[in-house]
C-alpha cells in the first residue's frame, strides 16, 4: 500500500493556484528601462565632468592670460628704455651741432644736453622699476588663484555627512538692512541667470537680525528663484535672520550653531492716535512673518508666541543643532561644512584691538553676538 502523506500533500497543493509566471515582454521591457536608465545616468555624470573640465580649463586661461599681460607690459617697458636712450644720443648729437663755435656756447650746450640725458635716464630707471613692480604683481595674482580646483553642484549637498558649499555662495552677515537685501537679491538673480538648475546657497557666518521688510524682500527673492536657495548657518542666526532660516526650502548648521526667534519690536512714540496706527502696522508684520514660521513648525500664532514667553521672560526663544532641527527651524544638522567654492586666496584679517574690561568706549569697540560669552584673559582688569 502507498504511504498516505504524499497523497494528502498532493492533494493538498493541487488546490492553491500557482503564481503567473512573469511574461518575455515584461521581462525585456524591465531589462530595457534599466538600460536607459543606466545610460541616463552615466551621460549626466560626463556632463558634469565636462562642466568642471570646462570651468577648469577658463579659470586655467584667465591666469594664462593675466600673466601674458604683464609680460607684455614689461616688453614695453624695454622698448620704452631702448626709444628713450636713442632719444638721448639724438638730443646730445642736436645740442652739439647746434651748438656755437664759441667754447662758452659748446659748453652750455654740453651742460643742457648732460641735464636732459640725466632726465631720461630717471624714467627710464622709473619705467623699469614700474614694469618690474607690474610684472611681480600678475604673478602674485597668479599664485593666489588656484586653477585646478573643481567645484561640483549636486543637488544633494551633503556628501558622506559632510556639507560641501559649492562656489555659487552668497553672505549674509551683520545686521539685516537694504544694502544687505539688495547684495542678496542681485546675486540670486545672477546665479539664476548663470545656471537655473544648480543649487544656491546663503551662508550666515553671524547675523543678530535687523529690518523686517528688508529680511521679507529676501524671502521673497528665495520664493521665487527657479534654482533651489539653502541657507547655512554657521555661527549665530537672531531675529530676522532666523525667520530667513526657517522659512528656506533647505537649510543646514552645525550643532553648536544658535538660533534665535522673537517677537517683532519698534520704536514708536507720537499721540495715543498715531500709536495705535503704527502698533496695527506692526501686528500686521507680525502676523506676516511670525505665522509663516509658525505654520512652519506645524503651531498656530498664538502657541508659537506662549511657547516663546515660555521658553524665556524675555520672549527670545534660542534653540541650538538637533534642538533647531526638532523645532523644524532647520531641516539638517552637520558635523563639517566645506567651502570648495574658494579659488582666490583672501586678504588676511586685522587683528582686532585688546581693550580691557571697564575701559571707555569698550562695549563700542567689542560687540557681543546674541548669546555669544568670552573666553579671554585680562590682566589688567583682574589686577584691579
Amino acid at each position: 500500500m502507498r504511504p498516505l502523506a504524499p497523497l494528502l500533500l498532493a492533494v493538498a497543493l493541487s488546490g492553491q493556484p500557482a503564481p503567473a509566471p512573469r511574461s518575455a515582454d515584461t521581462r525585456l521591457n524591465e531589462a530595457r528601462a534599466a538600460a536607459i536608465q543606466g545610460r541616463l545616468e552615466r551621460d549626466a555624470l560626463a556632463r558634469r565632468r565636462d562642466e568642471a573640465a570646462v570651468t577648469d580649463e577658463l579659470r586655467r586661461l584667465e591666469a594664462e592670460a593675466a600673466l601674458r599681460a604683464a609680460r607684455q607690459e614689461a616688453a614695453a617697458v624695454e622698448a620704452d628704455a631702448e626709444r628713450a636712450a636713442l632719444a638721448r644720443a639724438a638730443a646730445l648729437n642736436a645740442a652739439r651741432q647746434g651748438a656755437a663755435a664759441t667754447p662758452g656756447s659748446l659748453a652750455r650746450a654740453e651742460l643742457e644736453a648732460d641735464l636732459r640725458i640725466a632726465q631720461l635716464e630717471a624714467g627710464l630707471a622709473t619705467a623699469r622699476i614700474d614694469g618690474e613692480l607690474a610684472l611681480h604683481r600678475a604673478r602674485e595674482r597668479l599664485a593666489e588663484i588656484a586653477p585646478d580646483a573643481k567645484v561640483e553642484h549636486p543637488l544633494d549637498p551633503v556628501v558622506n555627512g559632510t556639507l560641501r558649499i559649492s562656489d555659487r555662495r552668497i553672505p549674509f552677515n551683520g545686521r539685516v538692512d537694504d544694502a544687505l537685501a539688495q547684495s542678496v537679491i542681485e546675486r540670486l538673480a545672477f546665479f539664476n541667470a548663470q545656471d537655473p538648475a544648480k543649487p544656491i546657497f546663503i551662508v550666515i557666518d553671524n547675523s543678530p537680525g535687523g529690518s523686517v521688510m528688508s529680511g521679507y524682500l529676501v524671502l521673497r527673492a528665495m520664493e521665487a528663484s527657479r534654482a533651489p536657495v539653502y541657507v547655512v548657518v554657521k555661527g549665530s542666526a537672531s531675529s530676522m535672520a532666523a525667520v530667513v532660516t526657517t522659512l528656506a526650502k533647505r537649510s543646514f548648521c552645525y550643532p553648536g550653531t544658535l538660533l534665535m526667534h522673537h517677537q517683532p519690536s519698534s520704536m514708536m512714540q507720537g499721540n495715543l492716535t498715531v500709536l495705535r496706527e503704527r502698533l496695527d502696522w506692526t501686528r500686521i508684520w507680525c502676523d506676516r512673518i511670525n505665522a509663516d514660521v509658525a505654520a512652519k513648525m506645524g503651531l498656530g500664532l498664538e502657541e508659537f508666541v506662549k511657547r516663546m514667553y515660555a521658553s524665556s521672560v524675555t520672549g527670545d526663544w534660542r534653540a541650538t543643532g538637533a534642538e533647531a532641527r526638532e523645532l523644524r527651524w532647520v531641516t539638517d544638522v552637520v558635523e563639517r561644512m566645506v567651502e570648495d567654492g574658494v579659488h582666490r586666496l583672501p586678504e588676511p584679517a586685522a587683528p582686532a584691538a585688546v581693550i580691557a574690561r571697564g575701559e571707555a568706549g569698550a562695549s563700542a569697540a567689542a560687540p557681543v553676538l546674541p548669546g555669544d560669552i568670552h573666553l579671554i584673559h585680562e590682566p589688567a582688569s583682574s589686577s584691579r
